[in-house]
């Protein structure tokens, strides 16, 4: 679908003239006590067409009465509310019609726009004498904003023609090409109107083309160190997209999820991460960051099998758990084929110790917000050393990320805190610059 469809699409639906005009008569039902049915016409050259009907005239659109022979026309040419307790009794109403819709009483209420009658708001009921002074007097309180909505509603239902008929490929390309480009207008009225229908379009585009062109979308590489044996152990892999204007890769995955479309993405970061695998060297891990609906998915389980004792599993929610037990029995079954689980995000909320505590891990993440100035700060220190304590007791490792300085990375080794990453210890790279196998040999002989 292109974007002028999907604009004319979401426009459709959000500029919706009839709906408006329903909610007039489905809410002037519900205000008018003694009401049956209530129906909204417009005017048009042959007298007052009844478009929009709640109660009783539901099934009655499309009837028409004349200007010169009906209380609806009466209303239209004096422009004042028109009422009539006995339909059978009165010259003014159209009897038959009156017969044939079941009315007895009727109040018309003309809807202007300025001297100019656009329309008609007829309340009815099948008794007579059915509304009270009271009721009248309501009605008339309300006309003005009546009148407002439906007039609204007609002159949308006017740009809608028009903007949806100059999006149409089959449309007078003569009088179109005078538009510098199809969805121009559309896109104008739909910011306006809803301008979060726009982003979503906008952001949908953007997924798509990415999952069609893939080079838009990169991998890079975060070493990460044992600070025992003060080596590399394990990389995270990190997408790149190169789509402008920039977005934080977590704002692609959970925009990706929104249009369902978060699997696909995620899984094609996933399989470019692994094709460098064979670059990096044997001995280090590859830390992938995957969301709920993915682990869940047959699809990436067929896509790391071959490297699973080799994968860190970093669990991400760029969506709700939904189904938090299917979640645990497909974790165990990954990890019985060898990869290793990871929590992110330790320290930041709620949802990070909740996976804690259910899945058990094999490291804890501490989130980057909580190692920043940890060795200045006595309140993230005590967390952190709760934090250290916990995956003591329970077997974990602890991995501190967003390393930035020297006195930070002295504190973690203090606590004891085995793992670490971050921009000191050494900056997400592509996977050719690590060393190879043969390398680390010639370095080390």
């Amino acid at each position: 679908m292109t974007i002028s469809a999907d604009l004319s699409e979401a426009m459709s639906q959000i500029i919706d003239p009839s709906r408006l005009m329903q909610r007039v008569t489905e809410s002037t039902l519900e205000l008018i006590a003694a009401a049956d049915g209530v129906m909204v016409g417009i005017c048009d050259d042959r007298g007052v067409t009844y478009v929009c009907a709640s109660g009783q005239q539901e099934s009655d659109l499309g009837t028409q009465v004349e200007f010169d022979t009906s209380l609806s026309g009466l209303a239209v040419r004096t422009g004042r509310l028109q009422r009539s307790d006995d339909s059978e009794a009165d010259d003014r109403v159209d009897r038959d019609a009156c017969r044939r819709l079941s009315v007895v009483s009727l109040m018309c209420l003309p809807l202007m726009r300025g001297t100019e009658a656009i329309g008609v708001l007829a309340v009815n009921s099948q008794r007579a004498f059915a509304f009270s002074e009271t009721e009248v007097a309501t009605l008339m309180q309300v006309a003005d904003f009546i009148s407002v909505v439906v007039g609204t509603a007609r002159d949308l239902s006017r740009i809608k023609s028009g903007l949806v008929r100059l999006n149409d490929p089959s449309a007078d390309q003569d009088e179109a090409s005078a538009v510098p480009a199809p969805d121009t207008a559309t896109r104008y009225v739909m910011s306006v109107l809803s301008p979060d229908t726009v982003d979503h379009i906008d952001s949908g585009r953007r997924i798509r083309r990415v999952l069609n062109e893939r080079s838009a979308l990169s991998i890079v590489y975060q070493p990460i160190f044992d600070l025992v044996e003060n080596e590399m152990t394990a990389v995270e892999a990190l997408t790149r997209f190169e789509e402008m204007p920039y977005r934080p890769p977590n704002v692609w995955f959970e925009e990706a999820h929104s249009h369902g479309l978060g699997v696909e993405l995620e899984l094609l970061a996933i399989t470019r991460a692994l094709s460098q695998l064979p670059s990096l060297p044997s001995g280090v891990d590859l830390t992938l960051n995957v969301g709920p609906q993915t682990v869940m998915s047959e699809r990436f389980r067929e896509t790391i099998a071959s490297h699973a004792k080799r994968i860190i599993i970093e669990l991400t929610e760029y969506t709700v758990v939904d189904d938090y037990p299917k979640l645990v029995t497909t974790l165990q079954s990954l990890r019985r084929d060898g990869a290793r689980l990871s929590v992110d995000d330790t320290g930041a909320g709620y949802s990070s110790l909740t996976h804690i505590l259910k899945l058990a891990p094999d490291f804890i993440k501490l989130d980057r917000d909580l190692i920043c100035s940890i060795d200045i700060d006595p309140v993230r220190r005590a967390v952190a050393t709760a934090l250290v304590a916990f995956a003591d007791g329970t077997g974990a490792q602890i991995v501190a990320e967003g390393v930035e300085d020297g006195a930070e990375l002295f504190l973690l080794r203090s606590l004891g805190v085995r793992y670490a990453q971050g921009y000191y210890l050494g900056r997400p790279s592509a996977a050719e610059d690590f060393l190879t196998d043969e390398e680390i040999s010639a370095s080390s002989s």
